[in-house]
């Protein structure tokens, strides 16, 4: 939860609040979170106890983000940008490179031009925090984005990482970037779980103590332990489907799709989860057993929002709160995780003190 911290965290691009759950955690006092969707305002006010502000990015002025987040000279501030993914990802179709225009792929610009601002009426950042798909490290609008970065004094340090590397019960490959002001050294956060490592966290270790639930059903104890209603066929699907990993080439010809009789790819559509492995990538469909291998590992059913949530390493506490199942899996999904959050916003004020140490001792 919030509390007196010399560090102040800008959220922006901010969901329902992974990011600003994890800084918090780490001891980062976010005191803004910025992002279009008013859907999102409940979920992320409820939990975090920090102002959301739902608003087109474009039209929002750095005075207006200073005006808000009462900034006191002594205190460092820490920006998170985690820009729109959804142009950059080879599964959607208007990405970039394809013809299609998408103007979410301009979106991350919007973090240099706050910067000028805010440089322009005297506050410079002290750190940067950027999360998105593999994809964004080669794109040109990054490349870009690093340029303008290192113009303004930041140093930069990128990586494709795996989050299952930092505890994380989940395999989710994306590209991150911290940055430090004043051309500091910066680095990555060490790995802590792999070969030679902690064992990588799992499913199993997730879904541990939750109850047992049918599908269409919510769980009254637990928030968001919800399942998605399964239609009769798709009952039989994953009742055909073997646990603990099991995929759709165990369906019965009866039950094999139309579109699956000659096409041999997207393999995990209908499959389970394997309990002892991290789980696959959870994405805002991920409630859903025809998007992906979001079958329960032996409950015949797909996922429910709580597990995904958990597998994203949110809190129990953690209430999504939305009119659907589908848009709690789009927040759950959108989210990073908020381990990897705290993980990182830790090593930010780890990078952020030993400067401050290494200017007072030069």
């Amino acid at each position: 939860m919030k509390r007196p911290s010399k560090y102040v965290g800008i959220d922006l691009f901010c969901g329902c609040g992974g990011v600003t759950r994890g800084f918090l955690d780490a001891g980062i006092n976010v005191a803004l979170g910025v992002d279009w969707e008013p859907a999102f305002k409940a979920t992320y006010e409820r939990n975090n106890r920090v102002d959301y502000l739902s608003c087109d990015i474009r039209t929002l002025s750095a005075r207006e983000i200073l005006s808000r987040i009462n900034l006191r000279g002594n205190e460092a501030l820490i920006i998170s940008s985690c820009s729109p993914c959804q142009p950059f990802s080879l599964k959607n179709a208007k990405r970039t490179g394809d013809g299609g225009v998408d103007y979410r792929a301009d979106l991350g610009f919007e973090l240099v031009r706050l910067i000028k601002e805010m440089r322009a009426i005297g506050v410079s950042p002290d750190a940067l925090f950027l999360e998105n798909v593999p994809e964004f490290a080669k794109s040109p609008t990054w490349e870009e984005i690093r340029r303008e970065l290192f113009k303004h004094g930041f140093s930069v340090a990128q990586k494709v990482v795996n989050c299952a590397e930092y505890g994380v019960p989940q395999s989710r490959r994306r590209f991150i970037a911290v940055a430090l002001g004043s051309w500091s050294y910066v680095s990555l956060p060490a790995t802590t779980h792999g070969p030679g490592l902690l064992p990588f966290a799992t499913v199993r270790n997730a879904f541990a103590s939750l109850p047992e639930i049918v599908a269409g059903q919510e769980c009254e104890k637990t928030p968001n332990h919800r399942a998605r209603e399964l239609s009769q066929i798709n009952m039989a699907r994953i009742k055909s489907v073997p646990a603990d990993g099991g995929s759709r080439t165990a369906f019965p010809t009866e039950l094999v799709l139309d579109c699956h009789r000659k096409f041999h790819g997207h393999s995990d559509v209908y499959g389970r989860m394997k309990f002892d492995e991290p789980s696959p990538t959870i994405t805002t469909r991920c409630v859903s057993i025809s998007n992906g291998r979001y079958g329960h590992p032996i409950e015949n059913r797909g996922i429910s929002v709580r597990e995904a949530a958990r597998l994203q390493t949110f809190p129990d506490d953690f209430v999504f709160e939305s009119t659907s199942l589908e848009s709690d899996a789009r927040m759950v999904g959108n989210a990073v995780p908020v381990k990897v959050a705290e993980i990182f916003g830790s090593h930010l004020i780890s990078q952020i003190e030993r400067t401050l140490s290494e200017k007072r001792a030069s």
